[in-house]
């Protein structure tokens, strides 16, 4: 083996790190649980149907959403106006509203946790979701029948590596994730939904040290 040759693979060696034993993975995951846009702290939770065994939640920022109360609509009316209102689309056949809720509609990207038992670890990080209100009647109004009806979810995940444990440890990865049967349930109720979805995880290199390829060649140069 040549010097410039021996040289690139301890750069090679020097850039990344062992990685988890596990090679690129694809997970069709289904999750069942409840929570509500509407509630204080309006987290989700809940199991997995198939795809992986434990728990997982979903959080939510509302710090900069009114409270809400039983007795007032204040925390819909609120939503609805910041989120909904303005972004209707009039397509013929297809008329619906959506509110996208993201880094750049709250004060902070929702989090994703799923806490499995198997394949064993935590894989979490960003999720950012977008929801459908049908406009059942096509008059561009909102009726109860269309904020009661099952309204589509449809979500983004992208993993975060450093909240990574166990089989997930040093993982990147994304996926989408969707639901059919979204409901805004006024408090103290809760909406129960089922959500699936497919998701790509695999090993991500990290980086243990900063050295050039000039450093690495002046080594082994005459």
């Amino acid at each position: 083996m040549n010097r410039l040759t021996l040289a690139a693979a301890l750069l090679a060696l020097l850039v990344f790190v062992a990685l988890p034993a596990h090679a690129d993975d694809s997970w069709f995951v289904g999750l069942n649980g409840s929570g509500s846009l509407l509630m204080n702290a309006p987290d989700y939770l809940g199991t997995f149907m198939f795809g992986m065994t434990g728990t997982w939640t979903i959080e939510i920022d509302d710090s900069l959403w009114p409270a809400p109360d039983a007795t007032n609509p204040t925390r819909f009316e609120y939503l609805w106006e910041n989120f909904f209102a303005d972004h209707y689309d009039d397509t013929p056949g297809a008329k619906a509203w959506y509110g996208t809720f993201d880094g750049l509609t709250l004060p902070t990207t929702p989090q994703f946790q799923f806490d499995t038992t198997s394949p064993g670890g935590l894989l979490a990080g960003d999720i950012t979701f977008r929801i459908m209100v049908r406009d059942l009647n096509n008059n561009g109004v909102l009726e109860d029948d269309e904020k009661y009806a099952n309204l589509n979810l449809n979500a983004t995940i992208s993993v975060n590596p450093d909240f990574g444990t166990g089989y997930f440890m040093i993982s990147c990865g994304h996926g989408s994730i969707a639901s059919g049967n979204f409901n805004f349930a006024d408090p103290p109720g809760l909406d129960v939904l089922q959500i699936t979805g497919q998701m790509q995880t695999y090993p991500c290199p990290s980086p243990t040290e900063e050295t050039s390829w000039g450093t690495i060649k002046a080594m082994y140069s005459e």
